[in-house]
């Protein structure tokens, strides 16, 4: 029985793009097949169920034809109307013969070609943690995942090292079988993929005794990738032919890998830019100074100028992250904070009321506070 893909993600028929895809991900997190209670199977189900229901035109197709909409949307042809069910009216003639019927009625033959199948392999997606500074500098990284891929003794033909190839002797290496029927509106041909060889053409005396002929294998592989300087939390980035090996012959999938960048306690970043805080004390601000200012470079030289506010934004141009798929860099922006003093000593507290009377600050501040009640 075909699948339902709105059930496989558990989503509803009225589901939004933006709804299928988070559901997607947290299925195919939790199936993995790398994970310890992962699912093969219904992991591929999942990525079935995607490619179809997050592509609009193949979801309009499989939403009126169903799971046959690959086939069936030929059909729209006729006005539009519904051929999902078109072959229960003819007994047991499939469904690519119905239209053979109506091509004789109308005028003229036809013939069903099947394709001998060369199908992708599946996309896969692993999560990626990194630091700050990984993020904001890119970083090489190796990571392990299981996966279905070529198998390493016969390099994906699925014959035995050695062993003759020949000719298929049931399609005679056209990978295609002509099957003749005769109906009741005279004789109907149809191409379909040889089942011998698979639509290659050639068979091997010997299949690979480590695949069994399938030319793939599941196995660990170990890469190395290149993170680039300047991603971000939530990014996606893509490693082509890193997914699975496809259908014997044919392409492998991407792997994509979902990054995880661990917040820093010193840094808080938007894109390009880098934000941070410094504290000053009150002479500082009064007077002026320059202090080192902690930046991804490390530390950088940053003035200061007298009579600086508690508050007040600093910009140490180009001293941000790398501007991903771009050029330069964003900029790193300090806001200073005047830091208040919560002990004096005796001293200290001499000084400050000095400088209070020498500004008249104390006489000042009584004045405004009494004269709020006359």
């Amino acid at each position: 029985m075909a699948q339902d893909y709105y059930q496989t993600l558990g989503v509803a028929k009225t589901a939004s793009s933006e709804e299928i895809k988070k559901a997607y991900r947290k299925l195919a997190h939790q199936h993995h097949p790398d994970k310890d209670r992962g699912n093969e199977q219904k992991f591929k189900e999942i990525n079935e169920a995607y490619q179809v229901l997050s592509d609009p035109n193949k979801r309009q197709q499989y939403d009126r034809f169903g799971t046959n909409f690959q086939n069936a949307g030929a059909g729209q042809g006729f006005g539009g109307f519904d051929f999902s069910n078109f072959s229960q009216g003819f007994g047991n003639v499939e469904f690519d013969d119905a239209f053979d019927i109506f091509s004789d009625i109308f005028g003229g033959g036809r013939t069903t070609t099947r394709q001998p199948r060369r199908a992708r392999g599946v996309n896969l997606e692993m999560e990626l943690d990194l630091t700050f500074n990984e993020a904001v500098f890119g970083a090489e990284k190796e990571i392990s995942l299981e996966k279905k891929d070529t198998c390493e003794h016969c390099q994906g033909s699925g014959a035995e090292p050695g062993s003759k190839i020949s000719t298929c002797p049931k399609c005679h290496g056209s990978g295609q079988i002509k099957t003749t029927r005769r109906t009741i509106f005279g004789q109907m041909q149809s191409v379909s993929t040889c089942d011998e060889c698979d639509g290659n053409g050639k068979v091997a005396e010997r299949a690979c005794h480590e695949c069994k002929g399938s030319g793939h294998k599941r196995r660990t592989k170990h890469l190395k990738v290149r993170i680039p300087a300047g991603v971000e939390d939530g990014q996606r980035i893509r490693i082509t032919n890193e997914g699975e090996v496809g259908y014997k012959g044919s392409n492998f999938g991407d792997l994509y890998l979902r990054l995880h960048v661990a917040s820093s306690s010193k840094f808080k970043r938007e894109g390009g830019n880098v934000y941070s805080e410094a504290a000053i004390n009150f002479s500082q601000a009064a007077l002026g100074t320059t202090i080192n200012v902690e930046t991804v470079d490390g530390k950088v030289k940053m003035k200061v100028p007298a009579g600086t506010q508690s508050g007040k934004v600093f910009r140490l141009k180009s001293h941000g992250a790398p501007i991903l798929n771009g050029s330069g860099r964003g900029d790193h922006f300090v806001t200073v904070a005047v830091t208040t003093p919560s002990k004096l000593s005796k001293k200290d507290q001499e000084l400050f009321m000095k400088l209070a009377e020498e500004h008249d600050e104390a006489k000042k501040t009584d004045e405004g506070f009494w004269g709020k009640f006359k």
